[in-house]
């Protein structure tokens, strides 16, 4: 969805969970402990976001490799350390402010991130529909159970952690996107985001 905004109005896609996601594909691969927060931090200094995504020591990392169900689990356990926060968090700014603006997708952009952008869209949909999506994303099809189940451990974990919970900025508009389809989604998005170039001038 957000590569598709992003194209529409002819901006740069920031994926910033994948930022998270190298974290933890660094950690499952390296032995790193998942309640390890400066061991993560130190892995996140080897972390770099651009508009093709992520590069781990300078060598880009393919988008499959961070969407598998163990790199997700691990990503929402890595993310709750406020040291790894504060690393990914200025990798984060210093991306969007290098390209003069972009579409950022993640969890925390519109309430740590980047509380001052000028549109902030929070994406909401019922677990089974999402559960659905992440299957049919990554050819997992059979595991849609497991799927789920992670789905539903990851966002308890996230909605109570204390660094960046997940919640939606108080200026945020929320879209439910039960029952839409993505290009429904991406012509909201639009515009909302036409709208709030209009009031910007």
């Amino acid at each position: 969805m957000a590569r598709a905004v992003a194209e529409k109005l002819g901006i740069v896609n920031l994926d910033t969970g994948a930022t998270y996601r190298a974290v933890a594909l660094l950690s499952l691969r390296d032995g790193v402990a998942p309640d390890d927060g400066p061991a993560l931090a130190a892995l996140a200094g080897r972390v770099e976001l651009d508009g093709a995504g992520v590069r781990v020591d300078g060598e880009r990392v393919p988008g499959d490799a961070l969407r598998t169900p163990e790199v997700a689990a691990a990503a929402s356990r890595v993310s709750t350390h406020p040291e790894l926060r504060r690393v990914l968090v200025e990798r984060q700014r210093a991306a969007a402010r290098s390209l003069g603006g972009a579409v950022m997708e993640g969890r925390d952009i519109g309430t740590v991130v980047l509380p001052d952008a000028a549109l902030k869209v929070f994406l909401s949909a019922s677990a089974d529909e999402r559960a659905r999506r992440r299957a049919a994303q990554t050819n997992r099809e059979a595991e849609l159970d497991r799927i789920r189940e992670a789905m539903r451990t990851r966002d308890k974990r996230d909605a109570e952690r204390e660094a960046s919970p997940l919640v939606p900025a108080p200026d945020a508009v929320v879209i439910d996107t039960t029952g839409l389809s993505l290009e429904e989604v991406v012509e909201r998005v639009v515009g909302l985001a036409a709208a709030a170039r209009a009031e910007g001038g």
